[in-house]
């Protein structure tokens, strides 16, 4: 009986301890869009190309708008997501991907923000720094000058052509200056840096200047490539100009 009486007790405590386990498990607090992983793009930006926030969800959503501020060196970005169709079998995680534009260099903070259907889901706060971009070193802009006719004379009206290329698209030239000084002719090209997201495409670009030959002997032609008032790449080449009826100009400036 007493043997009997201690198998009862015991099965009471262990249903006991079951029941106490289950009566005090908390309840998941996952919430339907939360952030499962952040980012931005380029790992190490720089003031040459577009910075793009990555953002992924647990759950699978449909992206309904996004809402972004910025105020000086910081972004807010509000992500609002809704519940996919009832007869979508599709499954999580979502991504997402929001281009910031191509920024000055500095350092950056986003507060982010995931919201499905109207609630707030989930936070985070991402922090990264945008860093100058390398200059480019010779012939990384400029691919190629060279004067045309191959057979110049004094009589002859010499055209320059420069070509070469940017890394995106974009890239914009208000002015190209020429100094024509004796036998030596100068070329300043002034391009703009792109403002806002652009195709990440190889961008050539061409420019010719003529020139009138003033006198016979060997010519040098200097181009300068300047960037947001900076030089950033340079090229040098020599020709040589034969006796013929003289007559021209000293200089030219103006906008080509």
């Amino acid at each position: 009986m007493m043997e009997k009486s201690r198998v009862i007790a015991a099965a009471l405590i262990a249903a006991f301890t079951v029941t106490s386990v289950h009566a005090f498990t908390w309840p998941s607090m996952s919430r339907k869009g939360e952030i499962d992983s952040a980012a931005v793009e380029p790992t190490s930006p720089t003031t040459a190309a577009p910075v793009i926030l990555r953002i992924s969800v647990q759950d699978h959503l449909v992206l309904d708008k996004v809402e972004t501020r910025q105020f000086f060196t910081t972004f807010i970005i509000k992500i609002y997501w809704k519940e996919p169709p009832a007869a979508s079998s599709a499954s999580g995680p979502t991504l997402h991907q929001e281009s910031l534009g191509t920024l000055d260099k500095g350092k950056y903070r986003i507060l982010l923000q995931s919201y499905c259907e109207g609630r707030l889901a989930d936070s985070a706060q991402i922090s990264f720094e945008v860093k100058e971009a390398s200059t480019p070193g010779s012939g990384s802009t400029l691919d190629d000058v060279w004067v045309t006719p191959q057979v110049l004379t004094t009589a002859s009206t010499a055209t320059v052509h420069v070509t070469g290329h940017w890394p995106t698209a974009g890239y914009s030239r208000p002015i190209a200056m020429i100094q024509h000084s004796g036998r030596m002719i100068t070329i300043n090209l002034h391009w703009n840096r792109p403002k806002g997201a652009v195709a990440q495409v190889v961008t050539p670009y061409d420019y010719e200047a003529p020139v009138r030959l003033i006198s016979a002997g060997t010519y040098t032609v200097r181009v300068f490539v300047h960037l947001d008032g900076q030089k950033v790449d340079a090229a040098e080449i020599t020709f040589e100009v034969t006796p013929g009826s003289n007559g021209g100009w000293p200089w030219g400036f103006g906008n080509y």
